[in-house]
């Protein structure tokens, strides 16, 4: 990572750990940018173009989750970590629902951030240019745009179907459980349950298999998980 010099946007009121995640990130390689209030951090991510945002969720003048909100309305798609004290599940599900990415609890080791982070950028759209189109037959995946063409007609795919989508093309020909899956796209596997990817895999089928009773490109390995064929 350190030949790479992403941006990273810091959105935190405590001067400490900003300084912390400051030092880490730029020792890791990456460019960083400190907003210490809500609004601040809005307006930097809407000028500022960063590839990551670590948004604290409790923010004076705006919360982590207001911001996160305001940014997904406008089709803001950049990937958001949210930063949270407090230990409450709730509190995660609805910062993921908010539109984050994946969440990390404060006191956080910096390691496991780091990690965080660089499974964030694999799974997001940094990949290589060659994978923003894809055919498979007489489908064409727009990966950039999220949606599939055939004969004329484009369909939509979600923002979580793209990226599902993405995942089993890169790993083509491997099998993937249902676990690897969870952590590597939605990088909170403890907050779903395996049927999450099934339902996902069952939307995707339709749209990109001819007959989705009998999919050849998307194949369920019995017990384990999926793969995905040309």
């Amino acid at each position: 990572m350190k030949n790479i010099k992403r941006k990273i946007l810091v959105v935190e009121d405590e001067a400490s750990i900003r300084y912390l995640l400051r030092s880490n990130l730029e020792y890791e390689g990456y460019e960083v940018l400190e907003a210490e209030n809500g609004l601040q951090g809005l307006e930097l991510a809407e000028k500022s173009g960063p590839d990551l945002i670590l948004l604290d969720l409790m923010l004076p003048q705006m919360s982590g989750m207001e911001v996160c909100k305001r940014l997904r309305s406008t089709g803001n798609t950049t990937p958001v970590i949210m930063l949270t004290a407090r230990d409450q599940q709730m509190d995660k599900v609805i910062g993921l629902k908010s539109g984050a990415d994946d969440y990390i609890t404060k006191p956080f080791d910096i390691l496991e951030l780091c990690a965080r982070i660089e499974a964030i950028f694999r799974r997001s759209g940094k990949h290589s240019e060659s994978t923003k189109l894809f055919h498979i037959g007489k489908v064409e995946i727009d990966f950039q745009a999220q949606c599939i063409r055939r004969g004329g007609e484009e369909t939509e795919l979600t923002r979580m179907e793209s990226e599902l989508l993405r995942y089993l093309v890169l790993n083509e020909g491997k099998i993937l459980t249902r676990e690897q899956i969870l952590a590597d796209v939605w990088g909170h596997d403890y907050l779903l349950s395996m049927r999450t990817i099934d339902t996902h895999v069952t939307h995707l089928r339709k749209k990109i298999e001819e007959n989705p009773a009998e999919p050849v490109h998307i194949l369920t390995v019995h017990r384990v998980g999926y793969r995905f064929q040309q």
